[in-house]
């Protein structure tokens, strides 16, 4: 896989249906595309999962025009082993069957690109063709998440613009020791990726709380899934600080009126409500002062 130089990977579950809304979004900006899913439909946590594996590939079947897309079926649960250990079994075999070289990217089925063909151009600029013998990096964007969806619009996460949640998305060396976690330099892009992630009904929302890689970090999953349904467009603001995992990850939520993905991302461009700290970005970008906050545990 030489010439593949774009190689995206996502861990496909019990939510694949949600790939109808994150593949379109970097189908045609991709070199190659892995598909990765339980042969046995077990979760991280060993839940079995109900699939329509005739709908599944029916769909990827149309999709993929260009026989960029690749289906690896293993066995990812391994019991006695915690979810997120399962979680890192499934991105490492991914990586492993797609690779050493280029630019190694995993996206969740939830997550959404505003614009992947830039970030693509971004790590094309920060080198074109990597072999994975350069000094390890990860290249994180910034995670809107939504919260919950409501009869009118959404809830999602606000934060401070030099505080966004960032997740790691490419890597020149793939390695993935707490999800997509690692101990590689952490390099922030200026992009946004819409994250799903809690905006579900109450019966998928509970089947992912119960099947994720944090299955088992939660204080009460009960108590926190009694807050998200109480929570509408009209109490949000009372609330802060709601990650969770970590409470101040989610520092506010804010709504946004619109019911489909595309219809939100393009409010959410609109809306002015992202701004970005440049001068916090190029500070975190430093390698020098980024070691020395981790040495002095900021």
């Amino acid at each position: 896989m030489q010439d593949k130089i774009i190689k995206v990977g996502f861990c496909v579950a019990y939510d694949w249906e949600l790939l109808k809304k994150s593949v379109p979004r970097i189908y045609d900006h991709a070199d190659i595309i892995c598909l990765s899913l339980d042969k046995n439909r077990k979760s991280w946590s060993g839940n079995t999962f109900v699939f329509d594996s005739q709908a599944f590939y029916a769909w990827v079947h149309a999709i993929d025009k260009n026989e960029k897309i690749t289906i690896l079926e293993e066995d990812f649960y391994q019991e006695g082993l915690q979810p997120i250990q399962n979680d890192n079994h499934q991105r490492k075999a991914m990586a492993a069957f797609l690779g050493k070289g280029g630019w190694h990217i995993q996206i969740d089925s939830d997550e959404y690109f505003f614009d992947f063909s830039s970030f693509k151009n971004y790590l094309l600029a920060i080198n074109s063709n990597p072999t994975g013998e350069e000094k390890a990096i990860n290249i994180c964007c910034n995670w809107i998440s939504l919260f919950k969806q409501t009869k009118t619009g959404f809830l999602f996460v606000h934060n401070r613009p030099d505080e966004y949640e960032t997740m790691p998305f490419a890597t020149n060396v793939p390695e993935y020791l707490n999800a997509r976690h690692n101990s590689h330099f952490n390099h922030i892009s200026p992009f946004f990726v819409l994250h799903e992630t809690w905006a579900r009904g109450e019966d998928q929302l509970w089947e992912k709380i119960n099947s994720w890689g944090h299955d088992k970090d939660f204080l009460s999953k009960e108590s926190y899934f009694s807050l998200w349904k109480c929570l509408d467009e009209y109490n949000y603001n009372y609330v802060k600080n709601i990650h969770p995992l970590k409470s101040t990850v989610w520092q506010a939520l804010e709504y946004v009126p619109r019911i489909e993905v595309d219809e939100v991302i393009d409010w959410l461009k609109k809306s002015g409500l992202l701004k970005l700290n440049w001068l916090s970005l190029r500070i975190q970008n430093n390698r020098i002062v980024q070691g020395l906050r981790q040495r002095l545990g900021y």
